[in-house]
């Protein structure tokens, strides 16, 4: 007679590692009810079983793992959260860099939400990164607090934690709401931010992010439209994207690479980086005129360089 066993929730927190070495954070390894914390239980990732005592092994047929229950967030709270009146810190900063009317646009594109409600009158509240499947479905929100300089403070939080949810998160892009409202190619980079910024420097792309150097994931790639993905790595990841970009079909720009090898952007940078830079160049010799700026003034700075080729970049041929 086969022994029915329960096994405890909290999987990875409870058994940080398997008995058999490996880690157990994404939940493979299944511990015993009542034996949290101790070898004993399945993992399903050796296919090993390690019971209290021996001859009453289960089938691992008869096993059933638990079905995660996933965070969907409830979509009125990216409308009660969502910035209008661009408070946030890192709404802030885009004010200053491209002026308020290029702010509203990227926001309004995004969603992007802040934590207004959290820190009261606080000019420098966190931003929400909403990500949002092609389906329309709330799937997860990232939130991060950015200085005046635009440079990230601090770890990201996961709305979810916020609101104390015991879910797992199902990750998707960042923008992804984006990609069959398009008709343009769709520009993947690592970074929320990054994502923002270029969709206002290279408005003929449509940009999301995928949330990582490493979050480039099959299932997200899965989603992508094959002949008009191009893929931005940031300095010092073009060779793992660019097996990314051959396994999917995608095209891949070498244009951080170029920009590092000018000696304009350093190791980690991505393409936001320069178009940043680009515009601490100019702005030097330029008069901001009103808060807004103007469009005179917009051009002058993220106007192409001269002699500026994107087939140099992406490889391709100029269209």
């Amino acid at each position: 007679m086969k022994t029915v066993r329960k096994f405890e929730s909290n999987r990875h927190r409870l058994n940080p590692t398997c008995p058999c070495g490996k880690s157990n954070r994404d939940g493979k390894f299944s511990p015993q009810k009542g034996f949290a914390g101790m070898n004993v239980g399945h993992c399903h990732s050796c296919g090993k079983d390690f019971w209290d005592e021996e001859g009453s092994i289960i089938d691992v047929a008869d096993f059933k793992e638990d079905v995660p229950v996933f965070c969907t967030p409830d979509m009125q709270e990216l409308i009660d959260h969502f910035d209008e009146s661009m408070k946030s810190d890192f709404a802030q900063f885009l004010i200053m860099t491209f002026g308020e009317k290029m702010t509203k646009d990227a926001v309004s594109r995004y969603y992007l939400g802040v934590l207004d409600s959290v820190h009261g009158t606080d000019p420098n509240s966190d931003v929400i990164f909403w990500q949002i499947d092609k389906e329309k479905n709330l799937r997860a929100g990232k939130v991060m607090k950015y200085g005046s300089d635009g440079k990230r403070q601090g770890f990201p939080k996961w709305w979810h934690k916020i609101k104390e949810s015991s879910c797992q998160v199902n990750q998707y892009f960042f923008g992804g709401h984006l990609i069959d409202e398009v008709q343009t190619d769709i520009g993947v980079v690592e970074s929320e931010k990054t994502a923002t910024i270029m969709s206002i420097c290279q408005p003929n792309i449509t940009w999301i992010a995928c949330g990582g150097t490493t979050q480039l994931q099959d299932n997200k790639c899965s989603t992508l439209p094959m002949s008009k993905t191009i893929l931005f790595p940031d300095v010092g990841f073009y060779d793992d994207w660019e097996q990314i970009a051959n396994k999917w079909g995608f095209e891949i720009s070498r244009e951080c690479e170029f920009w590092h090898k000018e000696g304009i952007l350093k190791e980690g940078d991505d393409i936001a980086d320069y178009y940043l830079k680009l515009a601490e160049i100019v702005s030097a010799e330029v008069v901001k005129t009103d808060p807004d700026w103007n469009q005179e003034e917009y051009d002058s700075i993220f106007n192409m360089p001269e002699h500026y080729r994107s087939d140099i970049y992406t490889g391709r041929m100029p269209k």
